[in-house]
């Protein structure tokens, strides 16, 4: 999000401009139904819970946000960090395998820590496609970038020959089961281990499964992991979370 803040003709901050603001009132609202959405689930929070957890009126609420979906569409704004990553990766240095493998770990990483149950965000975007335009759009960039990925690394020689759309589909899928198994089967306090250990699980296992010689991923790993991904995706979260 931008950090200067965008101002009306009056003078006050516009709406836009007040979400990079921690402490303005559609910050806060934002904040609280993040956490709300994560504690209780999208369908059994209620518009009246977001308004008394941000300590608005329920009219004040709805100046900033006509309904419960247009909320959520916002949330995904503030979660959905990896396509602000994949720039910094596709200028960076590193084959296509070893950019992929970051892609997957950052992704998984960054959604099994995530406040919000992103299955639970597909099934409502499904349902409402035309509300959540963006959301579908965003999530194809996502896709598409890891197949030209897949697909540069076949020309080199690295891959195994496949349908790259199909397969980076099937990719960022793994990435996005891996949110269920941390959120289900890992205390709170040990969220942010279990994650780290699955989300390089899951790149592991994704890139040997396509390398050529599948011993090759030692050497993808091992360049990796000169990249700070991890830490970074841990900076994001805990933004998020303050």
């Amino acid at each position: 999000m931008r950090i200067g803040a965008r101002r009306t003709i009056s003078g006050v901050p516009s709406r836009e401009s007040q979400a990079a603001d921690p402490g303005s009132p559609r910050a806060r609202i934002i904040n609280a139904a993040t956490k709300l959405f994560s504690e209780k689930g999208y369908a059994r929070t209620t518009m009246s819970d977001i308004a008394r957890a941000s300590g608005l009126q329920q009219s004040s609420l709805y100046y900033w946000f006509r309904n419960k979906e247009g909320l959520l569409q916002e949330t995904l704004l503030v979660n959905r960090a990896p396509l602000d990553f994949i720039a910094e990766v596709g200028a960076g240095s590193g084959s296509p395998a070893v950019k992929l493998y970051r892609l997957l770990r950052y992704d998984t990483l960054q959604l099994a820590l995530s406040p919000i149950d992103f299955n639970e965000i597909q099934r409502i975007a499904h349902e409402q496609r035309s509300e959540f335009g963006q959301f579908w759009t965003d999530y194809e960039r996502l896709k598409q970038w890891a197949a030209d990925l897949i697909g540069a690394a076949i020309s080199e020689g690295r891959f195994v020959d496949c349908d790259r759309d199909e397969t980076a589909g099937l990719l960022l899928n793994f990435d996005e089961g891996a949110q269920k198994r941390t959120r289900l089967h890992t205390d709170e306090g040990d969220r942010a281990d279990e994650a780290i250990r699955v989300a390089e699980q899951v790149a592991v296992i994704a890139v040997r499964s396509l390398l050529k010689r599948p011993s090759d991923i030692t050497r993808v790993t091992a360049q990796a992991a000169q990249f700070d991904d991890v830490e970074l995706a841990l900076r994001v979260i805990r933004r998020q979370s303050d």
